[in-house]
């Protein structure tokens, strides 16, 4: 989970980073809109989409390792505290999130409430099919979904002005897009990210209303922003018509000549980023280092423990059929027969493993590590095993019990048998 949360959050970053440098001082500012909610949705999308095939395109030579083995002698009261321990752990990380998540959805609710409040309590009238709150003693001016507020203190020409402005919030339906980042603020509250794609989407909303509003003089709209500043109530969920930090940025917008045509070629960058997404979420994992996954082996040779290497013959990646144990046989789908193979080899170094082996050697206390290299022939034997590990008995140890495999059925590639290579680690827990 951690990781498809730093994945999110990494994939929110590249889109904004090239929002910022590419998009942001464009005026297509409807694209900008787009822009923003797609790729905000995408990173969260992303993560989860897992494609296979995407695999075979990085490397052609590569080796299938197979999930980590983990072997030892710890008692059953260490295991127990050790997952005590993990269990209140997670515990207390989950109770701090709901409980922050319940109290910034509880002001959200609190804020929405004290808008439903003034549509109650203040006259209303209706013009274009939208609905004017008529503020007392007031001159705050902002919009939300249909309802458009307007202090009584406004003078004509301000409030026609401002209903202009405002009303292009409501026809374009902007109160959706920030009750969206009000979502994810709510649940994804510890990310900054999410605060940043509010931000810039409030300002392409203002510089959209504020490109279709203009029908007198720009001279006299710009008047009318630095004539006076308006007491709007922070709200991240409405559009204020008046924002001192925005007013600076929508005069510079209005002054600013149209951007080129030429230049919506920009948003195409968006496709190689979703790809390369893609391809980066479907061939990595969040949570176990070795579960069946494609390791490239460009070198042909395997690096163990960051300090010794193993020499093995890799012959590709990906096959027509992989190699199979008669106990697995009878399963037509090919995730299903990769978990049998996994699970069979399992139970095999699992039961034939010397365990006491630990006992007779000179191992530090935690953590040892073996790393099996082997192949399965074209003949569906176990062939070129080779291990590495801290301590040479522990490789004799690892290549008996893999030589025991029983024969296999060979893994076909067009029609004939090939040579599979495996990798196996197995974790050796010392008390």
């Amino acid at each position: 989970m951690l990781y498809l949360i730093f994945q999110c959050i990494l994939f929110q970053l590249l889109f904004l980073i090239v929002y910022d440098l590419f998009l942001k001082r464009n005026t297509f500012f409807s694209y900008n809109r787009w822009y923003l909610l797609i790729t905000s949705a995408l990173s969260i999308v992303i993560p989860f989409i897992k494609i296979d095939s995407f695999n075979t395109l990085l490397d052609s030579n590569s080796i299938i390792v197979l999930p980590e083995i983990v072997l030892g002698s710890l008692n059953n009261q260490s295991k127990t505290n050790y997952s005590d321990d993990t269990v209140v752990s997670l515990m207390t990380v989950a109770n701090g999130y709901v409980l922050i998540t319940i109290i910034i959805f509880s002001v959200f609710v609190i804020k929405l409430f004290k808008i439903l409040k003034l549509i109650h309590q203040n006259p209303r009238t209706i013009q274009d099919n939208l609905t004017i709150v008529h503020l007392k003693e007031t001159n705050t001016a902002f919009s939300f979904f249909n309802f458009i507020f307007l202090g009584d203190t406004l003078s004509s020409t301000e409030r026609q002005s401002i209903f202009e402005h405002e009303k292009i919030h409501a026809i374009q339906k902007h109160s959706i897009d920030l009750l969206w980042f009000e979502v994810l603020k709510i649940v994804l509250w510890f990310n900054p990210l999410v605060y940043a794609y509010q931000i810039r989407i409030s300002n392409i909303h203002e510089y959209l209303a504020d490109q279709k509003a203009v029908k007198t003089s720009k001279s006299e709209y710009y008047q009318q922003l630095l004539q006076q500043v308006f007491s709007v109530k922070t709200c991240a969920f409405i559009n204020p018509f008046f924002k001192q930090s925005l007013i600076k940025k929508r005069i510079i917008m209005l002054q600013k000549s149209k951007t080129k045509q030429s230049h919506v070629v920009k948003y195409l960058l968006l496709v190689p980023m979703v790809l390369g997404m893609l391809v980066y979420s479907s061939c990595s994992n969040e949570t176990e280092s070795y579960q069946e996954a494609i390791v490239s082996v460009k070198t042909e040779k395997i690096v163990v423990n960051d300090s010794t290497s193993l020499d093995v013959d890799i012959p590709f990646s990906t096959i027509d059929q992989a190699p199979l144990l008669e106990a697995c046989k009878t399963l037509v789908d090919k995730d299903q027969q990769k978990k049998c193979f996994s699970d069979q080899v399992s139970k095999h170094v699992l039961k034939n493993f010397n365990t006491k082996l630990a006992d007779n050697l000179d191992l530090k206390k935690g953590l040892t590590k073996v790393f099996v290299s082997f192949k399965i022939s074209k003949t569906g034997a176990i062939i070129d095993v080779i291990s590495r590990a801290e301590h040479p008995d522990l490789e004799v140890e690892a290549n008996r019990v893999i030589n025991g495999l029983p024969k296999m059925i060979p893994g076909m590639h067009e029609g004939k048998a090939v040579d599979v290579a495996y990798g196996l680690p197995i974790a050796f827990k010392i008390n």
